[in-house]
């Protein structure tokens, strides 16, 4: 590639970069004060888009708002969405969705995979997520868990089209 196109390539990325993170912090503090309506407002043309941590933290606002904006299912869908592209935070919540059948139908064997993906990359937390995989491994089959396991090592994450919506349930 010629070095001018990929200078004006590096200038656009790093020029892009601040026009989503402006957004994502408004959205961000307006989930901390529980303005989950304003959060939401902020993230959905940005999830629908295709951000994945927009898509994560959107279905945290479906997941822990208290009025008739709390939606399991809705929540569910964004986190599958933000999952699907290798976000780990995203991969934790829908494992723990699974685990509990909250919004989705209990699949121990999803609740592993999603569990077990999330610790590749979350240090911090990471931890939190072998805890609960292998607490959750205590209620398995070995058939179960090989199979998750299988699923686990063929994953591959996808990338998102914007002209396709989230998963539907």
């Amino acid at each position: 590639m010629h070095p001018l196109i990929q200078l004006c390539l590096l200038v656009a990325f790093a020029l892009a970069q601040p026009a989503f993170a402006a957004p994502i912090d408004d959205a961000n503090a307006a989930y901390q004060r529980g303005n989950y309506a304003a959060a939401e407002k902020i993230l959905l043309p940005l999830a629908e888009a295709g951000n994945a941590y927009a898509q994560y933290r959107l279905g945290l606002v479906y997941l822990e708002a208290t009025d008739e904006m709390r939606s399991p299912e809705e929540a569910s869908k964004w986190f599958e969405s933000a999952a699907l592209q290798g976000q780990p935070h995203a991969q934790y919540k829908l494992g723990i969705l699974y685990v509990n059948g909250n919004g989705v139908s209990r699949d121990f064997i999803q609740a592993y995979m999603w569990l077990s993906l999330s610790t590749r990359h979350v240090a911090g937390s990471g931890s939190e997520a072998v805890r609960q995989r292998d607490m959750l491994a205590a209620r398995m089959s070995s058939s179960q868990i090989a199979e998750a396991k299988k699923l686990v090592k063929s994953w591959r994450p996808m990338k998102f089209e914007t002209e396709t919506p989230p998963p539907q349930r």
